[in-house]
């Protein structure tokens, strides 16, 4: 199965309309030989963390050194994947790099995580998530698609994040707040637990600094 992966045309990130467009069809072809081995026999096999890594970099995923995804981890498409030195994936955060906005439209993007970051469990991360070095993100979170979270910072337990949403370097956002889509937080924010994003609150914390 592996094997046939690697001959398998490459799966690009990118917006294509289902069911002809060629890139959807790649995607599919791609795709399928991961999903199916990573559902069927992840909760056997990856009790082993070194073969663990070994099939998720078989089927493509870029992990550098001391890279950690544990037992539970969910990947999809792993060959969209990559984790950078030193960093933890928790148990059951899920990265899925591709999702269906709309009947017939797929989009198909990379999700990335720099060095020394954690990534909480049952964190979700979503097509083109970017997260930054020495970022934490704690459990349950999830990041909303082509979200980009800069390199220092924090987000709290329970937070959502929306699409396209940019967190600048040093941000703490704290425990159970919700970023809405598009949002663009300054570099060294901090937003206090249960804070709703928006226009507002953004002028209250830049007057109170």
């Amino acid at each position: 199965m592996a094997t046939l992966h690697r001959v398998l045309p490459d799966s690009e990130p990118g917006t294509f309309r289902l069911p002809g467009d060629g890139g959807g069809v790649r995607w599919a072809l791609k795709a399928w030989a991961p999903s199916l081995y990573l559902t069927l026999f992840q909760p056997l096999c990856f009790t082993s963390r070194f073969f663990q890594l070994f099939a998720l970099r078989v089927f493509g995923a870029r992990l550098a050194p001391g890279a950690w995804l544990t037992s539970r981890t969910i990947v999809r498409e792993p060959h969209h994947v990559r984790i950078g030195l030193r960093s933890l994936i928790g148990e059951y955060a899920h990265l899925i790099c591709s999702y269906q906005p709309r009947p017939g439209l797929l989009i198909v993007a990379a999700i990335t995580v720099g060095d020394d970051s954690l990534v909480g469990g049952h964190t979700h991360l979503a097509p083109g998530v970017t997260i930054g070095s020495r970022c934490v993100i704690e459990h349950a979170v999830a990041i909303g698609a082509r979200t980009h979270i800069g390199d220092d910072s924090r987000i709290g337990a329970g937070t959502t994040i929306y699409n396209a949403a940019r967190i600048g370097r040093g941000v703490f956002v704290g425990k159970n707040c919700l970023i809405p889509s598009g949002a663009i937080i300054a570099d060294g924010t901090r937003v206090p637990d249960g804070t709703v994003w928006t226009a507002a609150s953004r002028r209250e914390l830049e007057a109170a600094s």
